[in-house]
């Protein structure tokens, strides 16, 4: 019983912390991933489109599947006469 409620602080305490943390912090851990890529696309109508992607995740992470997704929001605005004015990827 003991080990159980010491177990259960641990999880809430450690779970504290990293709900409490800045944005930017998580980006120290280990094995954090933060991945970002926009695109602004503009047809002749001066309508503008924005395609992007944001991932913020630890352990794996598909990156070839995110970018997939990503080409594929371009790829079906240029269809439809968008041209890419501004693009931005870390």
């Amino acid at each position: 019983m003991k080990k159980i409620i010491l177990g259960l602080f641990f999880v809430i305490v450690v779970g504290g912390y990293l709900i409490s943390l800045k944005p930017t912090e998580p980006e120290r851990l280990p094995n954090f991933y933060a991945l970002s890529k926009e695109a602004i696309l503009i047809n002749s109508e001066e309508m503008k489109v924005k395609c992007n992607y944001h991932v913020f995740l630890f352990g794996w992470i598909d990156e070839l599947e995110e970018e997939k997704k990503f080409q594929e929001c371009i790829n079906r605005h240029k269809i439809n006469g968008y041209k890419i004015v501004e693009s931005s990827g870390a």
